[in-house]
């Protein structure tokens, strides 16, 4: 049991013994990333029998349940593969970019890196030690053609995603162990996510080969993705209900030799215009 999931049943058996309204913890266990099964078996006997019909708010207006069958419908087509799991949606595709594609993007981004930053401070300086560049749409073609493929290869439309950011790790450098979701009703959420909405997909690609170390951890799975020049990784960080799964939890590897560049881009659950566009198909 990870130390979070120990932090929770603390939390848990506390509120319990306190007689707190049960469906008031069912709430707040499903804004943190539970699943209403992960919920029941915890709770045991004291889990508010229904609950699971009753909605929880999330952004309405926007289609969660269909987002979350964009790869399962195409993700063949694109030569995807899913992760055999059933606790999140996970898709790898190789040599999404070419060799030639991933050179170019790590020249335009050693220009302009700068140290990342976290969108909530946790109190540990280490906890993300790489740099990063962000790569806006409309200020260099390719960058806007690759903005594209992502977008396309989704099926999500590029009003509705972040910029694409790129990431340098040299060795020893790190992001520890975190969600790319905001939680819902926290300073990070209201501060990061109520004007463009939640993370709901990451699509994740490897710029070059590392020589050791620097693999995507997902803590759940027990997985290791290692640094595969041109490989996408993609998951969606949510349920189909639209809530955070907590079980996307992962963790950037040190980097023990060489270095290791990525580029990621976020979408989001609210945007201005049509949220599906055509996809891309190889």
């Amino acid at each position: 049991m990870f130390a979070m999931d120990q932090e929770w049943k603390d939390w848990l058996d506390t509120n319990l013994s306190r007689q707190c309204n049960t469906e008031e913890i069912y709430r707040i266990m499903r804004n943190n990333g539970f699943n209403a099964n992960t919920i029941q078996q915890m709770m045991g006997d004291m889990y508010p029998t229904g609950i699971e019909t009753q909605p929880i708010q999330t952004n309405t207006t926007f289609d969660h349940q269909t987002l979350s069958t964009l790869m399962d419908v195409r993700g063949l087509a694109l030569g995807a593969k899913r992760f055999e799991t059933d606790i999140l949606q996970l898709y790898t595709i190789d040599n999404f970019l070419s060799p030639s594609e991933c050179e170019r993007i790590i020249a335009l981004t050693k220009q302009n890196l700068s140290p990342s930053t976290v969108s909530h401070y946790n109190g540990d300086p280490a906890f993300r030690t790489s740099m990063t560049c962000h790569l806006r749409h409309n200020e260099d073609p390719f960058v806007d053609y690759i903005d594209e493929k992502i977008a396309r290869t989704l099926g999500i439309c590029l009003p509705y995603s972040e910029p694409i950011q790129a990431q340098h790790y040299g060795v020893g450098k790190e992001l520890k162990a975190h969600h790319d979701h905001f939680t819902p009703n926290t300073p990070a959420y209201h501060e990061f996510a109520e004007e463009q909405g939640q993370r709901t997909w990451t699509f994740m690609v490897y710029l070059n080969n590392t020589l050791k170390g620097g693999g995507t951890h997902f803590l759940y799975l027990d997985h290791t993705f290692y640094p595969k020049q041109g490989q996408a990784v993609i998951w969606n960080n949510l349920y189909p209900d639209g809530l955070p799964n907590r079980q996307t939890l992962h963790h950037g590897m040190p980097v023990e030799e060489g270095e290791k560049t990525i580029i990621t881009k976020w979408f989001r659950d609210k945007g201005q215009g049509d949220v599906f566009c055509e996809q891309m198909i190889n």
